[in-house]
């Protein structure tokens, strides 16, 4: 219950400071990221408004479907494969961030390296591994609400098109309070690549 109060608390100040600091943003970019992370994989868009020609702020919104305890099984009964240990849990990040841009006007604007900082709140649901039924399965679950963060560092390729492709890599920091299946650690490197979808 503290910590619920706390995260509420966090998130509250960071919407009013994001929101005074959107305000006088300049440039305004959207992207959908695809996550590679060591418990799994997912999905996740971004929204960042530049304060300065260097330094963006912004929303980055996340979807995972943890997969890290999984493994094939052999059944030569029916000479086939089967998942073992397979568990339903999704994660939601709802995060906010800011990213620095390295070099800014020292190299060429087709290349720009960057770090990241992201944190607020994040949603870990547990599906019912007993129901065979995907609907079914998902109307009895159990959710959890946290506090994470997530560090990262990546490169912009802008294309001839005039979007842009970014590659990288980070660290996120997912802890529950209230272990899921045994394990209160979610976190871990992942990959990204991400694709700009529309600039003003």
């Amino acid at each position: 219950m503290l910590n619920l109060k706390i995260t509420n608390r966090i998130v509250f100040l960071l919407i009013i400071t994001f929101s005074i600091t959107l305000l006088n943003a300049q440039e305004r970019i959207q992207n959908i990221n695809f996550l590679f992370a060591n418990n799994g994989y997912g999905l996740g868009y971004e929204y960042e408004k530049f304060r300065k020609s260097n330094v963006s702020i912004g929303v980055d919104l996340r979807f995972y479907d943890v997969r890290n305890d999984e493994y094939p099984i052999y059944d030569p009964f029916y000479n086939q494969f089967t998942v073992a240990g397979e568990k339903d849990i999704l994660l939601f990040p709802l995060f906010f961030r800011t990213s620095y841009y390295l070099f800014d006007g020292q190299i060429a604007n087709s290349f720009r390296p960057y770090i990241t900082f992201s944190i607020g709140p994040f949603i870990a649901v547990d599906g019912d591994e007993t129901i065979s039924s995907f609907s079914k399965k998902w109307r009895s679950t159990e959710s959890q609400t946290n506090l994470g963060a997530s560090l990262g560092f990546g490169v912009n390729f802008s294309q001839p098109s005039g979007n842009t492709l970014s590659l990288g890599l980070g660290y996120d920091h997912l802890n529950v309070d209230k272990p899921i299946h045994s394990k209160d650690d979610f976190g871990g490197g992942y990959l990204f690549l991400k694709y700009q979808i529309n600039r003003e």
